[in-house]
């Protein structure tokens, strides 16, 4: 497509289980290069049967037949004539392009969703590639699903009792008279449409019932193309279809013909058909592209080498589509309905901070909104900001790691914008049944999820927010002194260890956590606690905790001034309280650090290593210099395979750990048992940085972004969740990894930190990393755009080199708080 920027072009000769998301503020689509995928509006309104990674091979999407010569042939690439096919696929920003080619022809088609209309286009070039006149026919049978994923296998056949369909000008509409399933028998008002069109082919009948279509046959070999139907004919009780019939017509060699296909989900019946003409395509197109285009320039690096550059250039696009999709919607993501975790709420918010977004304080703030006053959290989010919602199952889970990541977000916000405020800015905490960290529930809570004292909505300050979901997690340990496990942390595989499990993982988070507070609380001579917290962190003691709980259980505190100092006091005890546990139970022989305990109240490792407490303690500072050698030695041997993407998250422990988690029920090497976890290899990576040990970050690094190009992993574009054990990429583009690659790359690599409101330049750039002596890093600084341009003429290696600073033509000094245009950070 002409003025179109393709993000990368790759060519295939076998289906690698490509795909692609599309997406608008209406609609969320996944597609292939086979034109398989979905398309719907959310859980219960699909127009395409929800698709799972077995899909992206079996399954029929956006079918089209196109018969050449009275043979069939299909969009899919489905034939049996049609498996030497040539597939060339283009992606852009938010569009797929393919050029499918044989002898026979090429057939080009341009899939995206346009920005502000609930829809989705294609447009379908044929070209004849033979020597020889063609007769074309061409058949479009796309199968409607148009319900609830819920009804796949809940009353599918009682369902389609409730289609009403219709034949329409160039497209059939289904709408269904009611949606029902768990959440109870609503009447339907959604439209479910499709539509083609096309200036060189005209339409001679339609086939809106799937039953008829068959006929006896197959969606590959109907026998039922004779039964037509035509314009304003109604037929209800069965599953619809996207049929349309087009006559033949004879095209020449080298000659070419177009059709366009769009599918809609509506409140009202539209005449989405107009749309469908090379005008409207390209218009609509070339909206949607200069859109992402701009979003992807919220970040462009340039290092190492072009294929390297080329790669990222996609990664900032991918913390926007995880707020979008959520952590759902995409056919490895086959669970869910859409919504993000806590987890995912705060680490989201990173990459906005990293790019300067003005809208991230509010945002921020109101996502507090989710903490109970006992130090747990809300489970279910709902889709507007600071939106938190009742779990009506009577059902709920602790994550261990929770409490973590709202300080860490909040910490990286001040250091960006130097905003301190915020720490006093006043938010509602969530309640519902749940209390005592959700072990124990009640009766009498309210109904809005809000917490009340006296009646009123109780207001507490971000910072008293963070104290009491650090203090309440730090003092909730386990026999060996560690952080309960609870129903797993970060790693969500292990939660069969309620009991007895301890993370020393997340010990050491909670530890560095504990240090940022009392920084925030030095700032005060006094903060308003309510009394119960208060005089927890006044005792700081974990015999205490149950006593909370109970004060909290039924909310009727008032609000005290405490000394900060006292404060303090109670927190640096158990500081050293902390750091004495891990010194003298968290290490084991081997040098590197325990991560976790099990229900029988033994460690998981011995000789062997896990990742995740290496990450830990790196990131957050919590080893010595020396330790952290030993950790990076430990770690590599037994950890590090290259040409799998680098760092594996455990070592095979040859058992199913029942006492530890269903992770270990996993094949070695998927998933959370042993993977090649990108979000986990990049923190840990991080932590590499933060101890200057460079080298062993850049390879951690380099091995991950190696993979993720490597043609072998499978990896369309971006970085995945995970590579497994022959190094194929699996659950694209919704991961929170891509924020941290983009942190690691920033932060760390070009070292472009902020630190209480101003830029510090420290990079650690390898000499290896710099292309033909430069590397450059654009991205939004302070209030507008800033290119980095890092120049190592003499080609000097990292630890060689000094740096200074020239902005917009005149030297600086390091730590700068203003914008600048340019700023070259020359090596010397």
């Amino acid at each position: 497509m002409g003025g179109v920027i393709l993000l990368i072009k790759k060519i295939i000769t076998d289906n690698k289980g490509y795909y692609f998301p599309l997406y608008n503020q209406y609609l969320k689509s996944s597609i292939t290069p086979n034109l398989l995928g979905d398309l719907k509006k959310d859980y219960h309104s699909y127009l395409l049967k929800p698709t799972s990674e077995r899909d992206l091979y079996e399954s029929y999407g956006r079918h089209v037949l196109i018969y050449i010569d009275d043979h069939p042939y299909y969009l899919s690439g489905k034939g049996s004539k049609q498996q030497e096919d040539v597939l060339e696929v283009s992606y852009a920003p938010l569009s797929q392009h393919v050029k499918r080619i044989n002898k026979l022809y090429q057939i080009e088609i341009n899939s995206f969703i346009p920005l502000e209309l609930p829809l989705e286009l294609h447009q379908i070039k044929y070209k004849n590639n033979s020597k020889l006149k063609q007769k074309i026919k061409v058949v479009t049978a796309t199968p409607f699903y148009g319900r609830s994923a819920n009804n796949i296998f809940d009353h599918r056949h009682v369902t389609s009792l409730l289609n009403q369909i219709k034949v329409v000008e160039k497209g059939v509409v289904v709408k269904p008279t009611l949606s029902f399933d768990e959440r109870d028998h609503l009447e339907n008002e959604l439209v479910y449409g499709f539509y083609s069109n096309s200036d060189d082919l005209s339409i001679d009948g339609y086939y809106p019932i799937y039953d008829d279509f068959v006929n006896g046959g197959s969606l590959l070999y109907p026998r039922g193309l004779n039964k037509k139907y035509q314009i304003g004919d109604e037929i209800n009780g069965y599953e619809g279809l996207g049929g349309i019939s087009y006559s033949e017509i004879i095209i020449k060699p080298l000659e070419e013909i177009s059709f366009y296909l769009g599918y809609s989900i509506s409140n009202k019946e539209e005449d989405y058909y107009k749309l469908l003409n090379e005008n409207d395509f390209g218009r609509l197109l070339k909206e949607n592209n200069a859109y992402f285009k701009q979003l992807l320039r919220k970040m462009e690096i340039n290092f190492k080498n072009e294929v390297v550059s080329d790669f990222l250039k996609f990664v900032p696009l991918q913390p926007i589509l995880r707020r979008n999709f959520g952590n759902s919607y995409l056919p490895h993501h086959d669970y869910g309905k859409g919504g993000r975790g806590w987890r995912d709420l705060f680490q989201d918010l990173l990459y906005a901070i990293f790019i300067f977004d003005q809208d991230v304080k509010k945002v921020l703030i109101n996502n507090f909104k989710g903490v109970r006053v006992d130090g747990s959290n809300a489970t279910i989010i709902g889709d507007k900001v600071g939106e938190f919602k009742a779990d009506r199952n009577n059902i709920t889970r602790v994550w261990s790691d929770h409490g973590c990541w709202p300080l860490y977000t909040t910490d990286k916000y001040l250091n960006y914008f130097n905003d301190y405020q915020i720490l006093m800015e006043k938010v509602t905490y969530f309640e519902d049944q749940f209390t005592h960290y959700t072990k124990k529930t009640k009766n009498n809570y309210a109904r809005d999820n809000i917490l009340k004292s006296s009646n009123k909505p109780y207001l507490g300050t971000i910072l008293e927010h963070l104290l009491v979901q650090n203090i309440v997690g730090s003092l909730n340990i386990g026999e060996k002194g560690f952080v309960r496990l609870e129903n797993g942390d970060w790693n969500d595989g292990l939660d069969m260890a309620s009991n007895k499990g301890e993370t020393i993982a997340f010990t050491h988070f909670y530890l560095n956590n504990l240090k940022i507070l009392t920084k925030y609380l030095k700032r005060y001579e006094k903060v308003t606690l309510f009394e119960a917290l208060g005089e927890l962190i006044l005792k700081m003691d974990n015999t205490h905790l149950d006593d909370y709980f109970k004060r909290v259980a039924n909310f009727e505190e008032s609000s005290q001034e405490y000394e900060t100092k006292e404060l303090i006091k109670g927190i640096n005890k158990y500081i050293q309280y902390l750091t004495k546990v891990l010194a003298k139970k968290g290490i084991m022989e081997n040098g590197a650090f325990h991560s976790y305990i099990d229900d029988d109240g033994c460690f998981l490792d011995d000789k062997t290593v896990s990742l995740t407490a290496q990450a830990m303690a790196l990131l957050n500072q919590t080893a010595t210099k020396q330790q952290s050698e030993e950790i990076a030695k430990v770690t590599k041997e037994h950890l590090f395979t290259e040409k799998l993407g680098g760092y594996r998250l455990n070592e095979n422990y040859q058992e199913i750990k029942m006492k530890m988690g269903r992770a270990y029920g996993f094949a070695y090497g998927h998933k959370e048992n042993g993977a090649v976890f990108s979000h986990m290899t990049l923190m840990y990576v991080s932590g590499l940085y933060n101890y200057n040990l460079v080298k062993k970050a850049n390879e951690g690094l380099m091995a991950l972004i190696k993979r993720a190009i490597n043609e072998e992993s499978k990896t369309p574009l971006g970085i995945p969740e995970y590579f497994n054990d022959r190094g194929i990429g699996k659950y694209f583009y919704l991961t929170g990894s891509a924020t941290w690659l983009l942190k690691v790359i920033k932060e760390d690599l070009f070292g472009i930190k902020m630190k209480a409101g101003k830029c510090f330049l420290e990079p650690k750039l390898l000499k290896t990393d710099f292309n033909n002596g430069k590397a450059t890093l654009k991205t939004k600084m302070f209030t507008g755009e800033t290119l980095f341009i890092y120049e190592n003429e003499k080609g000097l290696e990292y630890g060689n080199y000094n740096i200074k600073l020239i902005a917009d033509g005149k030297e600086i000094k390091n730590g700068f708080d203003k914008h600048y245009n340019t700023i070259q950070v020359i090596c010397y």
